[in-house]
């Protein structure tokens, strides 16, 4: 998939925060705006919204790629059901777990016998290197 030049990660982020009324803070960058925005939605509930603002596309865009928001949304609704948060002290980071846990399910890992393992032996903040390291295989 080649990557397009003008897409704008940041401008979903912009749209959801005049819709929701959740303001940039002064000298915030855009890409910190997503971040934060993202995990602000995600703490309220909104898991689809949180996920396309972090992406920067909509649920059903076919240019998501693997990283994209479903498999974040697969790894919210894991944890949901499951009863586990991995991060839930910390919102941003909670959305790079969704991530995380999405790309497990979604490369058909078993999600408890995986999530025991990653973030038994690397700890609950494991989920961003594991999405990391996933995102850079992507790209080669």
């Amino acid at each position: 998939m080649a990557k397009d030049e003008t897409f704008d990660r940041n401008a979903l982020a912009l749209e959801y925060g005049l819709h929701y009324k959740i303001p940039k803070l002064e000298r915030e960058s855009d890409d910190d705006y997503r971040v934060r925005l993202s995990g602000e939605l995600r703490t309220r509930g909104d898991m689809i919204e949180s996920h396309e603002v972090f992406s920067g596309r909509r649920y059903d865009d076919p240019e998501q790629g693997s990283m994209g928001l479903i498999a974040g949304i697969f790894g919210a609704m894991a944890q949901e059901l499951s009863g586990k948060k991995f991060s839930s002290h910390d919102p941003e980071r909670q959305i790079g777990d969704d991530l995380a846990l999405g790309v497990v399910i979604r490369d058909g890992g078993k999600a408890d016998d995986a999530l025991g393992k990653i973030f038994g032996v690397l700890g609950p903040e494991a989920g961003m290197d594991l999405l990391d390291s996933h995102y850079k295989r992507d790209r080669k």
